[in-house]
């Protein structure tokens, strides 16, 4: 019966909604680790606007911590290699999200996923950064939003960058250590 108690709901009701919208995405059969790298900056976003510096200060100190318990290079690969988002989610300034510090990442992973050397690599990450085809939008468009079977698709000519994208994008979210 008191009207602050009705403010202070409201209030919490805002806060919930972006987790309410992430987990909505990351609770579905479809959602992938660059999901929850999105899901990650639109909290810190969320948050960096929010009015209440002392609650946003120990919020995104939180979100930092999490974020440190995790496998970032995988993360940062599974953005990196959707067709939709490449490294355009990246801000420019940072030196260690380019193309040549993935390269290092996705030769970490293919030698730990493959055991062996890769020969065409770096080649084949070449030609996805310039959007050689089949990497061009208009074939990823075709698949509906679905980088697996985009990735499946490309793996057919792109071994070594097809098996560690198929491998990064059949990552279940909801049963792996990010959850």
């Amino acid at each position: 019966m008191n009207d602050s108690f009705w403010l202070q709901i409201s209030q919490l009701s805002i806060l919930m909604q972006p987790y309410c919208r992430a987990l909505d995405k990351l609770q579905s059969d479809k959602a992938r680790l660059s999901d929850v790298a999105l899901s990650f900056g639109y909290f810190i976003k969320f948050w960096e606007q929010n009015s209440d510096r002392l609650l946003a200060e120990n919020i995104i100190t939180r979100l930092e911590n999490r974020w440190q318990s995790w496998e970032q290079p995988l993360l940062l690969l599974s953005l990196v290699l959707h067709p939709k988002y490449r490294i355009n989610k990246f801000n420019p300034d940072l030196k260690t999200v380019n193309f040549a510090m993935m390269g290092n990442w996705l030769s970490y992973y293919y030698k730990a996923w493959s055991s062996s050397k890769p020969t065409k690599l770096l080649s084949e990450f070449e030609s996805y950064r310039v959007k050689k085809a089949p990497f061009d939008d208009e074939t990823y468009e075709q698949f509906g939003d679905d980088v697996l079977a985009y990735w499946y698709y490309c793996s057919t000519m792109y071994k070594e960058l097809g098996l560690v994208a198929t491998r990064i994008f059949s990552i279940c979210v909801n049963s792996a250590s990010v959850e």
